[in-house]
């Protein structure tokens, strides 16, 4: 459904722009090759989300085991953040030149890094692996982004990406509940089981995946991304890395740190990345009726309420509550804001906004396992709640600031054209 904005609003909506580039993708996609696509995308991305969602807070429980603290834990999920980001702008590059064989090879290559943490033998060694592991996972996730903007019929865009959102987010709560299970007594062999998960995707996409063909694009006639225009979208990417990165890295110490088992802490993660899961596809289906601007706002108030909430203290239902809405709110916060991007942008330049917005996404999960590890170091644990909640006001901040001023602007612009005119009608008559 096609929607009107008034307002504040009125510019950010999709209604005008979600046509403008589709005829360039009908000799690709047929209703029976874009199911049969989005299915494996899908299948693939589930499978490379379980060795992420174990590997990601597994690797946190390891260091913290070996003596390190929060701000160690915080900086080497950093440094995975930041090896996405330094890949994102080869990455389409690579598309172009080696199509889906940079799909396998980043799978196979996260499979590797996951698999070999445990025997890193050292700090500097886990640091480095987790750095190669982010740079497969950018060659991994922005070439599966990429098809699902290429391959989403318009009307159904946000929908698709709530399939996909709920593949990786269903890939992730497998791999976190498994994991955390298998930590306190086999945590070699979870490893090595995370690993094989990003194996078996990258097989996955090498056997069943069609990769079309890339039109190159030309460096004079590169489109603008459009970065203020899309203040909003950018900014849902960085703020929901943000809160990624910190919950992902430091949740499991802080459930720890209340006194939950191993195997609690697994099984609360575990159902709360189901909150995440049943979410998706139905928050996407609202986005393609009532709007994706207003959906995503709507998601925007509800985790900001949450994390309001858990940093003044629930007891354990209540922290349960709160974390399963602030995880399915903000785990749409991404999707969400790449399916409206994907319809401002020529297909041509998809790859290079795909990679624009993961590696904003990724300075987000950057910089929010880092602070929010400081936070925990400097001022209790209760603090992580209190710095997600000021990235997610910060962002909303800004956005409506820039609104605002622009609403100004116009209107001081427009008087200043119409009421010349006026005056001159009136003199004349």
């Amino acid at each position: 459904m096609c929607e009107k904005g008034t307002g504040l609003l009125n510019g950010y909506q999709e209604a005008d722009t979600s046509n403008r580039y589709e005829g360039v993708l009908s000799p690709f996609r047929t209703e029976t090759s874009s199911a049969r696509t989005l299915l494996v995308i899908c299948l693939s991305a589930l499978c490379w989300a379980f060795s992420f969602g174990l590997g990601a807070p597994l690797a946190s429980v390891w260091l913290k085991t070996a003596g390190h603290g929060e701000t160690i834990v915080g900086l080497n999920t950093g440094v995975y953040y930041l090896g996405i980001a330094l890949a994102a702008g080869l990455v389409p590059w690579l598309m172009r030149r080696l199509g889906r064989g940079t799909l396998v090879a980043g799978m196979l290559a996260s499979g590797v890094t996951v698999a070999w943490f445990p025997w890193g033998g050292s700090l500097a060694g886990y640091f480095v692996l987790r750095l190669l592991n982010g740079l497969a996972g950018a060659m991994s996730l922005i070439p599966l982004e990429t098809l699902v903007n290429r391959n989403s019929p318009p009307e159904q865009r946000s929908r698709d990406f709530g399939f996909y959102a709920f593949s990786v987010a269903a890939g992730m709560a497998l791999g976190t509940g498994i994991g955390m299970e298998m930590v306190a007594s086999v945590p070699h062999t979870a490893f090595v089981l995370g690993g094989l998960l990003a194996v078996i995707a990258g097989a996955i996409v090498f056997r069943w995946l069609h990769w079309p063909a890339l039109a190159e694009e030309a460096r004079d006639d590169r489109v603008p991304l459009e970065f203020g225009r899309n203040l909003l979208n950018f900014g849902s990417a960085w703020s929901q890395g943000f809160l990624e990165g910190g919950m992902v890295a430091l949740m499991p110490l802080y459930l720890l740190a209340i006194g939950m088992s191993e195997a609690g802490a697994g099984a609360l993660l575990g159902g709360i990345m189901i909150g995440v899961i049943v979410f998706q596809v139905p928050v996407a289906w609202l986005a393609d009726r009532w709007g994706r601007t207003q959906v995503l706002l709507g998601c925007y108030v509800v985790t900001a309420g949450m994390l309001a909430a858990l940093y003044v203290g629930v007891n354990l239902l209540g922290l349960t509550v709160c974390l399963f809405l602030a995880g399915a709110c903000s785990g749409a916060f991404y999707p969400l804001g790449l399916a409206i991007i994907g319809e401002r942008i020529p297909t041509p330049a998809l790859p290079r906004a795909s990679a624009w917005y993961l590696a904003v996404n990724c300075l987000g999960s950057v910089t929010g396992p880092v602070l929010t590890g400081a936070a925990m170091d400097r001022f209790g644990r209760q603090s992580m709640f209190m710095v997600g909640e000021s990235a997610v006001l910060g962002v909303v901040a800004v956005w409506a600031g820039l609104r605002f001023f622009e609403w100004l602007t116009s209107g001081r612009m427009r008087a200043e054209t119409v009421e010349p005119i006026i005056s001159e009608q009136r003199k004349a008559a």
